[in-house]
């Protein structure tokens, strides 16, 4: 007979050794599942759309085998159809799709939609931040009383002397609008 300590402690093993084989949600054996069902119904739709085309081309060209020349006009036209679905797809669904009016836009697909810049009074007086001080406010004035709470933020999280920027992107990723919030102002610190 073992003892109580013998299979409490073999007990503890296999709850352990289970748990170490088995750390996913309990749905992912359906999920599983589900991705197995998609890709089996997946191919047999796909499968059996190229049967109906290879099959109709077929009949296209036995009935007109003798004379080759009056299926040419059949082959040409789905040929420039594909063609033309293929250059429409691109011009719509393509990076050129994406782009903004800015010529140095980038075009990404899903840009984050907002940008948190700190920015010291060395950076503001340099002239980088240029770009930035052309974008129009968010709210349309910087006086719009619905976004204090965000400005208020922004000046808690401003370097002395410098500005904290939320910027506002497209999907293409570029800034459409700002936010800004001012920092303390303190006095330079002259060496003697």
């Amino acid at each position: 007979m073992p003892s109580p300590t013998t299979s409490s402690s073999s007990t503890c093993a296999a709850t352990t050794s289970n748990s170490l084989l088995c750390k996913h949600s309990p749905s992912a054996t359906l999920d599983l599942l589900i991705l197995i069902l998609v890709l089996f119904s997946g191919t047999f739709l796909i499968s059996s759309y190229f049967s109906y085309i290879v099959h109709s081309l077929s009949l296209l060209l036995s009935q007109s085998s003798p004379h080759f020349l009056p299926s040419v006009p059949y082959i040409l036209g789905f040929l420039l159809l594909f063609i033309s679905m293929v250059l429409l797809l691109e011009f719509c669904c393509g990076r050129r799709s994406r782009k903004c009016h800015n010529p140095n836009c980038k075009g990404l697909k899903k840009a984050m939609e907002f940008d948190l810049q700190l920015q010291t009074d060395d950076c503001v007086r340099s002239g980088v931040a240029d770009d930035i001080d052309r974008l129009p406010w968010k709210g349309g004035s910087e006086s719009n009383p619905d976004y204090e709470c965000l400005r208020a933020e922004l000046r808690r999280m401003a370097p002395a002397n410098g500005r904290a920027v939320l910027l506002f992107r497209a999907r293409c990723g570029c800034a459409i609008a700002k936010l800004e919030g001012w920092g303390p102002k303190r006095g330079r610190k002259h060496k003697k």
